[in-house]
């Protein structure tokens, strides 16, 4: 066990890239943050950003963090890097991004994919594979720049995510970790490592050949070290030790200390997740949910995902809360301070209204649509908020308890993390949706904790996981379930939701064939 004091994170995401100094103990010293330039879309539903922005503000954050902090910097052990997942960058030999990186919130598909072949497809479809093969081909965006990009596809060396690009930048290799890697990638997930002999046809599938894949490493190890070139940009010393940890969202598990399989950690985020761990395998062919690498290692995320959550939040204040946010002004606080006194005294269920989460259509239903339902002279655009978070809650139960069925575990409680923890009334309703407490926790910075945990045991602050989470992992306020509102919230759920939920999806599918949106 190494006797440094204090880890950095780096936590990349889709609006911002944040650096932050933790101690051992795991509490936050310092942040330092910096906003993305906003996604920018070269023809509907596509979604890209500049890599060069992401350099410049990974150097701008890692400068300023460096100069706030007032410590002997032979004592910070290493870096912890966490972003989000399913950002796609070709680059060349040299290390030069070929173009911009396409985010997990693109939407672009590919027309015309390569076919299978009736072996391949027989084989495919024994094996559980094809309707996945399938929806990963006309999702690939390796195929969509063979393509439509072909002198791009020619001069790609390697196709990386935004931690790749960081590790590039920082270390000079071609590296990544095993835990970065979620969605469509020729990867066995089962076994975490790249497809090897026997499964061309899954390159070919995707559009990407093995060459293109960067070399991967567990979660708790190091891949590489900071360059002079990489200090004298960034201001991190030279030669720190650097550790991938996973995805944003498998740090935030780690990092609200969720290494046992009844804790469950929601993150109220852009895209709202409730996730789990788990030391054995388990897949949904019906992708209702999804099983990604852990941040540590030998172990799985299983992922229940809103691809919209928290964005609903956003869509909200946009549409509707401009009184609130006008009040906030005055009074110097954000709108969801507002927001939330107006509704805290809304009783569960909205007085009758709610809310199905689908503003974007699921993975497994792309006819899926949002609805709000039992409008009545009563209700206001408060209801309409409440209506939102009871929403979400909802469907999290729908999922949870999908997943419950499939591996047999009930959890015992709720962690929470996100933007949208802050709010006293969305953890209050969580703990009772559910019937269990819910603790957020001491720092709002989860998926950051999680890469410097991640980063304190690979270099040896801490001898196991287990170690380092009874050392860094903190809990903040917890939230006891209302008996009362869970009986209200369990009737609506089951007599109501669920119910709604299958009613409305012929209609979704009548309503798409008569508009065209979305296209057969």
């Amino acid at each position: 066990m190494n006797d440094k004091n204090y880890i950095i994170a780096i936590d990349s995401g889709t609006q911002s890239i944040r650096a932050v100094l933790f101690d051992r103990q795991g509490t936050q010293i310092a942040l330092e943050q910096a906003d993305y330039e906003p996604y920018f879309s070269l023809s509907p539903g596509w979604a890209e950003q500049r890599t060069e922005d992401y350099w410049a503000k990974l150097c701008q954050v890692c400068r300023g963090l460096m100069a706030k902090i007032d410590i002997d910097h032979r004592q910070i052990g290493g870096i912890g890097l966490t972003s989000q997942r399913s950002t796609v960058i070709p680059m060349d030999k040299d290390g030069n991004a070929l173009r911009a990186g396409i985010i997990w919130l693109d939407q672009r598909t590919v027309a015309n994919f390569p076919p299978l072949g009736k072996a391949v497809t027989f084989a495919t479809k024994m094996l559980g594979m094809n309707e996945a093969i399938r929806y990963s081909q006309k999702n690939s965006k390796f195929l969509w720049i063979k393509q439509n990009e072909p002198e791009i596809y020619r001069k790609t060396h390697k196709f990386v995510q935004a931690t790749g690009f960081f590790v590039r930048q920082l270390t000079g290799d071609f590296h990544d970790s095993c835990g970065m890697i979620a969605g469509i990638w020729p990867f066995d997930y089962k076994a975490m490592r790249w497809y090897g002999a026997g499964f061309d046809f899954i390159y070919k599938a995707f559009g990407i050949e093995r060459r293109h894949c960067v070399e991967l490493y567990p979660p708790d190890k190091i891949l590489g070290h900071i360059t002079p070139q990489a200090a004298q940009a960034t201001g991190l010393p030279q030669g720190l030790p650097v550790v991938v940890g996973a995805g944003d969202k498998q740090c935030e598990l780690l990092g609200a200390g969720a290494i046992d399989p009844f804790i469950a950690v929601i993150s109220f985020g852009t895209a709202t997740a409730m996730e789990v761990i788990t030391h054995k395998y388990i897949n949904d062919r019906q992708l209702r949910f999804f099983t990604w690498p852990a941040a540590l290692p030998n172990a799985w995320d299983i992922e229940m995902f809103i691809y919209r959550g928290f964005w609903m939040v956003t869509w909200f204040k946009q549409e509707f809360g401009h009184r609130e946010a006008i009040e906030a002004q005055i009074r110097g606080v954000a709108p969801e301070v507002v927001l939330d006194e107006v509704i805290r005294e809304i009783p569960p269920g909205s007085m009758g209204l709610m809310l199905q989460p689908y503003w974007s259509p699921t993975v497994n239903n792309k006819y899926a649509k949002g609805a709000i339902i039992g409008f009545g002279d009563i209700h206001t655009r408060a209801h309409i908020y409440r209506a939102i978070f009871e929403g979400i809650c909802f469907e999290l139960r729908r999922l949870q308890e999908i997943v419950q069925d499939k591996t047999g575990i009930a959890i015992r409680e709720i962690r929470v993390g996100g933007g949208g923890s802050r709010s006293d009334v969305v953890v209050q309703i969580a703990a009772d949706m559910f019937n269990l407490p819910a603790s957020r926790m001491a720092t709002s910075e989860i998926a950051a904790l999680g890469a410097a945990m991640d980063a304190a045991v690979g270099t040896g602050m801490y001898a196991t996981f287990e170690e380092a989470v009874a050392a860094m992992v903190h809990k903040g306020k917890t939230f006891q379930p209302d008996p009362h509102h869970h009986r209200i919230y369990t009737q609506l759920f089951n007599d109501a939701y669920k119910k709604s939920f299958h009613a409305l999806d012929p209609i979704y599918r009548r309503i798409a064939q008569i508009t065209g949106y979305p296209a057969e």
